[in-house]
């Protein structure tokens, strides 16, 4: 008959294995998840640019203006309020993205949006003709 319950090497396999993972995932983890979390918001904010072009009926435009801050400015050059807050901890890019009235195209497609926090990266890409953000690891 078997006897019920784990061995003690048993166990101490199990906690070995577990603290192997952690020491491997944990220190990603938070910086992937914020990372994450901001270049989903930088795409909203691409998209309401968009939006708000196709809406008002007159061209939009979001650019960066600093390292982790951007604006979005109506065709007089002047800002949407209230501005988006600044990134957290994470560097952009230089990027200038217009949207036109009619369909919410983009004027041209610019080059990828990198984000940047230590060591972690993301990509956002414009599509030419639909506007569509697209987030690549």
């Amino acid at each position: 008959m078997l006897p019920a319950g784990f061995s003690l090497l048993e166990l101490v396999m199990v906690l070995l294995l577990m603290s192997m993972v952690l020491v491997v995932a944990t220190p990603r983890w938070p910086t992937a998840l914020l990372l994450g979390a901001q270049a989903e918001r930088l795409a909203q904010d691409i998209r309401y640019t968009q939006a708000l072009a196709m809406q008002r009926g007159q061209r939009f435009t979001i650019r960066r203006t600093g390292e982790a801050t951007y604006t979005i400015v109506d065709d007089g050059n002047q800002p949407v309020t209230p501005a988006p807050p600044p990134l957290q901890g994470v560097a952009v890019d230089p990027f200038v993205l217009s949207f036109t009235a009619a369909m919410g195209e983009p004027e041209a497609a610019g080059p990828p949006i990198r984000l940047t926090m230590g060591e972690e990266s993301v990509t956002l890409r414009v599509t030419a003709r639909t506007g569509t953000v697209l987030l690549q690891p």
